[in-house]
């Protein structure tokens, strides 16, 4: 029998769905794609298996080594994203010792992206990532945290002003010498903030009038093709599929 507090928590964890909080899924190693770097694939809280699926399967039909992780908690990205940006570092550690790469390329949506940016920032990761990209990402963090924030650690972190994100927004917010991109959508929320010492660029810049949403992200093909432009350090380009 489910307590009060499970039946909330799960409530909670639907509405954060429902508002577009949530993201990402879960998938599995690609062949490797040439001289690229390996590319992990985050996804967010309360990660949509499928989706993430979609976006790994893309890169995989592109020649990349591509594997795929979600962050801590039950549900997905509950926990404190600090012990998702530790699941993030022994993921990168583990493609490494299969691969024999000295980097990985980071593609992180949502608060995924928050969880990498702590890997990177505090936890080494630096020295281990070479491409880092993060996609409706709520940098400065979302008043929609509050939602849940009274049975999830990782929605605490979410709000903002919190300690997790204070520490992490202080400057530099993204090391120095890192690549870095930051996408989002028009169409979404406080993803839009910019991220400081990152390429900022919205997926309407490229396709005036597109409209997706935070949940769509992994699966809009033109976000898609600009997140293979950055991985291959080209001009970013899209066709707006």
């Amino acid at each position: 029998m489910y307590s009060l507090r499970q039946i909330a928590r799960t409530g909670i964890v639907l509405l954060c769905a429902a508002t577009g909080l949530v993201t990402g899924h879960v998938g599995t190693a690609a062949a490797e794609g040439g001289d690229r770097d390996p590319v992990l694939v985050i996804g967010g809280i309360y990660a949509d298996q499928a989706r993430l699926e979609s976006l790994q399967g893309w890169l995989d039909a592109r020649g990349y080594s591509t594997f795929s992780m979600v962050m801590a908690g039950n549900p997905t990205g509950t926990a404190p994203i600090s012990e998702s940006a530790q699941a993030v570092a022994d993921k990168v550690a583990d493609i490494r010792r299969q691969t024999g790469a000295r980097r990985v390329d980071l593609v992180g949506h949502s608060m995924g992206g928050l969880a990498q940016r702590a890997y990177v920032k505090f936890l080494g990761g630096i020295d281990s990532v070479g491409t880092y990209i993060d996609y409706g990402t709520p940098e400065q963090g979302d008043d929609l945290g509050t939602l849940c924030s009274g049975v999830s650690p990782g929605c605490q972190d979410l709000v903002p002003g919190s300690a997790f994100l204070t520490r992490l927004n202080a400057d530099p917010a993204v090391p120095s010498g890192l690549i870095a991109y930051h996408f989002s959508s028009d169409s979404a929320g406080t993803e839009k903030s910019p991220l400081p010492g990152a390429t900022n660029v919205s997926i309407q810049s490229f396709c005036p009038g597109r409209t997706v949403s935070h949940g769509q992200e992994p699966i809009d093909g033109a976000l898609q093709q600009l997140i293979d432009s950055a991985l291959r350090g080209a001009p970013l380009a899209t066709d707006c599929p």
